[in-house]
C-alpha cells in the first residue's frame, strides 16, 4: 500500500502548446542541427533532454485521468480548459431538457449573456398578454421558446444568477475575495425561498447549485453542508451533471472542516461521474495519512467507486504506479483507469530508459535530474510482466493498446530485436487508425535504435528514412535527436570521431573551435571515392556541401593559430594555389596605433590570402636573421601581422573564424583560457587572445633595429601586447615597456605623437 503520511494536493497549470512552421520541418529532414539560441542567454543547460515517441492520441482524452498522462496543456489544445468544458457541458444539459428546440448560441446568450432586463421582458411577454415580445428577443430561439410555453420559473431563476455572480466568480480563482456576507445571506435566504415555490424539480436544482456555491465560496461551510443536507432532499429530479456541481461544493466544505475522508470520497464520485470537473476533483483530492485512506475506502458502495480511488492515489501519488494497476485489474478489468495508467508508466519508462545507452545526455540527466532511478530496470520488469498477464488474459476492453504496449517496453528496455518482431507479429490485427500509427511510430524507432554497427548500408537506409519516411518528416522533433544520438554513439564506438561530432553538432561549430582530431577523420572521409547519402547529409553546409579544401583550409588556420607556419603552408599547398582567394584576403601587415577591428584599410594596402601571409611571413623571418642590419624591421612586420591577426587587429579571421566582442570580458575554459564557453557553439568560441608572440617580435625588432623611431614604435607596441595579456589572462599589471620607452625614447619624434595621440600613456608618462 502507497504511504500517505506525505501526501499534499496536486496543483496544474498548462501552458499553450507552440506550432512549429513547415519550414523547420523540411529543414530539420535535411539534417542534424540542434537549434540553438545566441547571445549570452540561452536555453536551459538543466532541462531534462530524452526521448518520447508516445503519442497523446493513443489514449481517449475522455477517458477518466487522461489530463494526468497527456499533460494539461494536450489536453487543453485539443478539449479547452475546464471553464470551458463546464460550460459547454451546462449548455448541452440546457439543450436536452428543453427538447433541443433552441440553437446552442441562442441558450448560450439568455443563460450567460442577457441582462436581467431583457429576461424581465420575456417575463412581461409571459404574463402581460398585451406586453407581447419584442422582433428583437423573439429572433433567440431559446427566448421565444421559453415565451411560447411561459417558462416564467426558468427566467426567474437566471434573473437571479445575475446577482449570485459577481459573489462567485473572479478573474484569478485563487484570489482570497472580500464577501459581504449580509448580501451573499439575503441571496441564500432569497435562492431558497424562490426554489421552494418553483414546481419544476431541475430549476430547483440548479436554485440548490446557486446557494450552496454562495455558502462555499463565503467560506460559511458548516452552513454550505446544512443548506446541502436541507435542500437536496427536496430536489426529485432526473439524474444530472448538476448534482456533481453541487458535491463538489460539499466536498470542498467537508476538507475545510477537517472531514477529509469523507471529502476526498465526494471527490472521487465527482471525478467518476462528471468529467468536465474532473482536473478540479483531483486537485482538491487530498488524503493524508493510511487511516484516512482506510476510512475512504470504507466509504466506497462498489468495486467502480473503489477503483476510481486507487486511479486517482496513482494519479496525485510520484510513486509507481503499478500497485495501483493490480488493484483495479482485480476489481474489475474493463475499468479505462487502467489504460490510462498504462500510457502514464510506459511515460514514466520511457523517459528513464529509452535510448539510455546512446543518449548523449545520460550523465546530465543523472546529474540534475536523477535520472534514471535507482530500481528503475526491476520496476521495468515488473510492469512488463503485468502487461504480459493482461496480454495473455485478454480482459482489458482496449487489447490493442496493451498488445502495443508490450512491444513498446520491449523497445524501452534496449531490446530494439525483440520489439521490432512484437510489432511485426500483431501489426495486422492493429484495426484502430490511432493504434496503427503509433505502432508504426514505435516500429520506426525500435528499427533506428537496433543498428549496432556503422556500414555504407546502414547509413543510407538512415538517410532514406530521413528524407522520406512518412513519420520522420510528420515528427522531426521526436525522431532527430534520436537518430543524431544513435549515430554519435555508432561513431564514436567505431572511432569515427568527425562523423560522431556532424552527427551532433553543425560544422560551423568545429570551424568556431576546431580540433585536430575529428578535422583529420573528416579528411579521411572526404578522401573517399564515394560518399553515402548519410555522409553528404552530414557534410551538407547549406545549399553546399563541406568539402576536402574546406578541412585543408581549416587545418591550415589551427596551425597558424599555433604559430606553425611550416605545417601550416604545407596544409595550405594542399589546395589548388587558385583557390586560396576563394578563402578570404586580408591586411596583417598595417601599421596602426591603436585598435580598431573594423576600421577601413585604404586602397593602397595590399590584401593578401592566407597561404600568401603564411609565404611572406616565413620570407620575413628568414630575410630578419639572414641579415641583422636590417632585422629589426623584419621583426617589427612580423610583429604587426601577429598582432593584428590577434583578437585585437583588424585580420583576426586569419588565425580564427568567429569573434565576439564580448569574449574578452566573459569567464574562460578552466583548461582552455583561449575558449569562451558560449551556448550557441557545442565546444566554445576558440579566441586568439594571446599577443604573447606579438610581444617576442616587437621585443626583437627594438634590439636589433639600428632606427631609434622603429625601437620606440616597437617598444609601444610590445606595450599593447602586454597591456592586452593583463586584460586577457589578469595577474599583476606591468609597464615594462611603457617604462621602456619613457626612459629611453623620449627623444623620438614618434614619442612625441604618442604622447599626443595616446591619453592612456600620456597619463603613464605624467605619474
Amino acid at each position: 500500500m502507497t504511504s500517505w503520511s506525505l501526501f499534499v494536493p496536486f496543483f496544474s497549470r498548462a501552458l499553450r502548446m507552440i506550432a512549429t512552421g513547415a519550414t523547420l520541418l523540411a529543414w530539420a529532414c535535411l539534417c542534424f542541427w540542434p537549434v540553438t539560441l545566441g547571445g549570452d542567454c540561452g536555453p536551459n543547460l538543466q532541462e531534462f533532454k530524452g526521448f518520447s515517441f508516445l503519442r497523446s492520441s493513443i489514449i481517449k482524452g475522455a477517458a477518466a485521468g487522461a489530463p494526468y498522462v497527456l499533460g494539461f496543456d494536450v489536453l487543453y489544445e485539443r478539449y479547452g480548459v475546464q471553464k470551458t468544458n463546464m460550460m459547454q457541458d451546462n449548455l448541452d444539459e440546457w439543450h436536452s431538457r428543453y427538447c433541443a428546440q433552441a440553437e446552442k448560441a441562442d441558450i448560450y446568450a439568455v443563460v450567460y449573456d442577457w441582462p436581467k432586463s431583457d429576461l424581465e421582458e420575456v417575463i412581461n411577454g409571459i404574463t402581460v398578454k398585451s406586453y407581447g415580445l419584442s422582433p428583437y428577443l423573439r429572433q433567440n430561439t431559446f427566448a421565444a421558446y421559453l415565451y411560447r410555453y411561459g417558462c416564467t420559473e426558468t427566467l426567474r431563476y437566471l434573473q437571479y444568477t445575475r446577482d449570485v455572480e459577481p459573489h462567485v466568480t473572479s478573474t484569478d480563482p485563487w484570489e482570497d475575495r472580500p464577501s459581504n456576507l449580509a448580501i451573499i445571506n439575503s441571496l441564500i435566504v432569497r435562492g431558497r425561498d424562490e426554489m421552494m415555490q418553483c414546481a419544476s424539480h431541475y430549476i430547483r436544482l440548479r436554485y440548490a447549485f446557486q446557494i450552496i456555491r454562495l455558502a462555499h465560496y463565503s467560506r460559511q461551510y458548516n452552513r454550505t453542508l446544512e443548506l446541502y443536507d436541507w435542500l437536496m432532499p427536496k430536489v426529485d429530479n432526473d439524474p444530472s451533471l448538476i448534482e456533481y456541481w453541487i458535491l463538489g461544493h460539499r466536498a470542498g466544505a467537508l476538507q475545510a472542516l477537517g472531514r477529509y475522508p469523507e471529502a476526498a470520497y465526494a471527490y472521487a464520485k465527482v471525478f467518476l461521474h462528471c468529467p468536465s470537473k474532473r482536473e478540479s476533483a483531483l486537485q482538491s483530492f487530498r488524503i493524508r495519512s493510511d487511516e484516512e485512506w482506510k476510512a475512504t475506502y470504507t466509504l466506497c458502495r462498489s468495486d467502480q467507486e473503489r477503483a476510481t480511488l486507487y486511479a486517482m492515489r496513482a494519479y496525485l501519488d510520484r510513486s509507481r504506479a503499478l500497485e495501483e494497476m493490480k488493484l483495479i485489474y482485480a476489481l474489475d478489468p474493463k475499468m479505462e483507469y487502467l489504460d490510462v495508467l498504462l500510457v502514464r508508466e510506459m511515460r514514466r519508462l520511457e523517459k528513464q530508459l529509452l535510448g539510455l545507452e546512446f543518449n548523449k545526455n545520460r550523465d546530465r540527466n543523472r546529474r540534475y535530474h536523477k535520472i534514471p532511478q535507482p530500481g528503475i530496470d526491476d520496476y521495468l520488469i515488473q510492469v512488463q510482466e503485468f502487461v504480459q498477464k493482461i496480454n495473455l488474459e485478454k480482459k482489458t476492453t482496449n487489447s490493442e493498446l496493451w498488445a502495443i504496449a508490450e512491444g513498446y517496453l520491449e523497445m524501452v528496455s534496449g531490446d530494439f530485436y525483440a520489439a521490432i518482431k512484437s510489432f511485426e507479429r500483431i501489426e495486422d490485427s492493429i484495426k484502430d487508425e490511432a493504434m496503427r500509427e503509433q505502432l508504426r511510430i514505435f516500429k520506426l524507432g525500435a528499427q533506428i535504435g537496433s543498428y549496432q554497427e556503422v556500414s555504407d548500408g546502414m547509413e543510407d537506409d538512415i538517410a532514406t528514412m530521413m528524407r522520406s519516411n512518412e513519420f520522420f518528416l510528420r515528427f522531426p522533433s521526436k525522431f532527430l535527436p534520436y537518430t543524431r544520438d544513435k549515430l554519435g554513439w555508432l561513431y564514436r564506438r567505431y572511432n569515427m570521431p568527425g562523423k560522431a561530432f556532424l552527427a551532433y553538432y553543425p560544422f560551423r561549430d568545429l570551424r568556431v573551435n576546431p580540433r585536430e582530431t575529428e578535422l583529420n577523420d573528416l579528411l579521411f572521409m572526404l578522401q573517399q571515392q564515394r560518399l553515402n547519402r548519410m555522409e553528404r547529409n552530414l557534410l551538407k553546409q547549406g545549399d553546399t556541401l563541406l568539402t576536402i579544401n574546406d578541412v585543408h583550409m581549416l587545418k591550415a588556420t589551427v596551425m597558424l593559430d599555433q604559430y606553425q607556419l611550416i605545417p601550416a603552408l604545407e596544409e595550405m599547398k594542399k589546395i589548388d594555389r587558385n583557390a586560396w582567394t576563394d578563402y578570404g584576403v586580408w591586411a596583417p601587415f598595417v601599421e596602426r596605433f591603436h585598435d580598431c577591428v573594423n576600421c577601413p584599410i585604404r586602397d593602397t594596402v595590399t590584401f593578401l590570402n592566407r597561404g600568401e601571409i603564411i609565404e611572406r611571413m616565413l620570407d620575413l623571418e628568414y630575410r630578419a636573421l639572414a641579415n641583422r642590419l636590417e632585422g629589426g624591421g623584419f621583426f617589427y612586420q612580423m610583429g604587426l601581422a601577429y598582432y593584428n591577426m590577434s583578437y585585437f587587429g583588424s585580420a583576426w579571421q586569419v588565425m580564427d573564424n568567429f569573434r565576439s566582442g564580448s569574449s574578452l570580458k566573459r569567464r574562460k575554459n578552466a583548461q582552455d583560457p583561449s575558449v569562451v564557453p558560449d551556448e550557441r557553439f557545442a565546444l566554445g568560441n576558440r579566441e586568439h587572445f594571446d599577443c604573447s608572440q606579438a610581444l617576442n617580435y616587437f621585443t626583437m625588432a627594438r634590439q636589433f633595429t639600428g632606427s631609434r623611431e622603429l625601437a620606440a614604435k616597437a617598444s609601444f607596441m610590445a606595450a599593447r601586447c602586454e597591456q592586452n595579456n593583463f586584460y586577457w589572462r589578469g595577474g599583476t599589471r606591468t609597464y615594462e615597456n611603457f617604462e621602456i620607452l619613457k626612459r629611453d625614447y623620449a627623444d623620438t619624434q614618434f614619442y612625441a605623437r604618442i604622447v599626443a595621440e595616446c591619453k592612456y600613456f600620456k597619463f603613464y608618462t605624467a605619474r
